[in-house]
């Protein structure tokens, strides 16, 4: 997704939509969805294509990501498009919209699964065992979240070369909630065991890849669906979790690993 983004982004200009001369006047999504994908190298499949409030300017979707271009196809252009009169990004608030994650569609089952308090809320995180920024959750931040259940899913990234296996390590393990625990919070050895059956591991995978579009770990997913990429410092969790206690503060996340 990224190379195809940057790819649009090192174009000059697209091939017109409609060569003839009232091209703008003719264009439609379709057929600016069929000829971006016909012009630009690597970008298989769009979304959507919407009209703005901007004439002349379209808002292109893929995956999660925004850009737009103008009716007659030439051009592309990348950013945020603001309402002056709000002051609001209407790019962000698209983009957040298109991350929403349906919370009841996670295999629940298939996560290690700690309880907090009550548990009374509910949290999802894509998580990788050699990720620093995801041991760091798991040590600073896990211990002080309120009444909350946590649902681990172990998402190995390729940039961590052990990563894979020490993923299978844990799910054979005989008890992975206490091994995830010790491992990620206190580097405590794992054991050796891959053998048993880690099919669950790559439904994991095949979820967090293309449903979820994980990007890199921890990837944080509310109960409300909103998914927060990197970490959150407790206490902005918590209060995202239970906006009654206090009022959430803005969210400024640690890099993803």
């Amino acid at each position: 997704m990224k190379k195809i983004l940057l790819g649009l982004l090192a174009s000059i200009a697209l091939v017109a939509c409609n060569n003839s001369s009232n091209a703008a006047t003719t264009v439609t999504p379709d057929q600016i969805k069929a000829d971006l994908v016909k012009q630009v190298p690597g970008l298989t499949q769009i979304d959507q294509v919407n009209p703005t409030k901007i004439a002349g300017l379209y808002e292109v979707v893929v995956g999660r990501k925004i850009f737009y271009v103008s009716t007659d196809g030439k051009y592309a252009m990348f950013g945020n498009m603001v309402d002056l009169a709000t002051k609001q990004s209407i790019t962000d608030q698209r983009m957040q919209s298109l991350s929403k994650v349906d919370f009841s569609k996670l295999p629940l089952d298939l996560a290690i699964k700690q309880v907090n308090g009550d548990g009374s809320h509910k949290i999802a995180v894509f998580t990788d065992p050699d990720c620093p920024y995801c041991k760091m959750f798991e040590k600073q931040v896990v211990p002080q979240l309120k009444n909350v259940t946590i649902y681990s899913f172990i998402f190995p990234l390729p940039i961590h070369p052990n990563a894979a296996n020490d993923a299978k390590k844990i799910w054979c393990s005989k008890d992975r909630a206490a091994t995830w625990a010790a491992w990620m919070q206190k580097d405590t050895a794992l054991p050796t065991d891959t053998s048993c059956d880690t099919s669950g591991l790559d439904t994991i995978m095949k979820i967090g890849t293309e449903t979820v579009q994980v990007d890199g770990t921890p990837t944080l997913i509310l109960e409300t669906g909103e998914m927060i990429p990197g970490m959150l410092p407790a206490d902005q969790l918590n209060a995202k979790l239970d906006p009654s206690s206090s009022n959430a503060s803005a969210p400024v996340a640690s890099s993803a690993q």
